[in-house]
Formats: C-alpha cells, sequence, structure tokens
C-alpha cells in the first residue's frame, strides 16, 4: 500500500509538531506490532502447526530416501 499525499502530509505534520525523527517512530511501531503479534493466539497456533508439518515433511522425505524412493527436487528444496 503506498502512502498518499494526505498520510504523508500527516506523518510530517506529527513530526514536526513532536520533533520527532522516523527512526523514533519505527522503533514505536516496531514494539506496538511486536506486543500485538506475541499476543495473537491464532497466528502463534498458525505456527506451530506449520513447524509441526515441516518436521513431518523431513521425516517423511528421510524415509522415502531410504526406502529407495525418489523425493521430488521441490520438496528437497523446503528442505
Amino acid at each position: 500500500m503506498k502512502p498518499t499525499k494526505d498520510d504523508i502530509h500527516l506523518f510530517n505534520e506529527i513530526k514536526s509538531k513532536y520533533d520527532l525523527k522516523e527512526g523514533i517512530l519505527s522503533m514505536i511501531f516496531k514494539k506496538t506490532l511486536k506486543k500485538a503479534l506475541l499476543k495473537d493466539k491464532a497466528l502463534q497456533q498458525a505456527l506451530k502447526d506449520g513447524d509441526e508439518i515441516l518436521n513431518s515433511l523431513k521425516v517423511y522425505a528421510k524415509q522415502a530416501e531410504a526406502d529407495g524412493r525418489k523425493v521430488p527436487a521441490y520438496i528437497k528444496k523446503l528442505l
């Protein structure tokens, strides 16, 4: 999403009003975003599920190679 002229004007107005630098605003935004993401239960569960699926794929690929079956190249790339 590209910032509009109004967004840029508002940002510059806040920056000059409070004598802030962009680094301070981005730092505050990052901290707020990090706290929100850490509290998000759905995101945490999705990440946990993704890790479990990736681990099971690794086990499958090792087992398939041990059995002499060919593992597709796209799976090897993921691992």
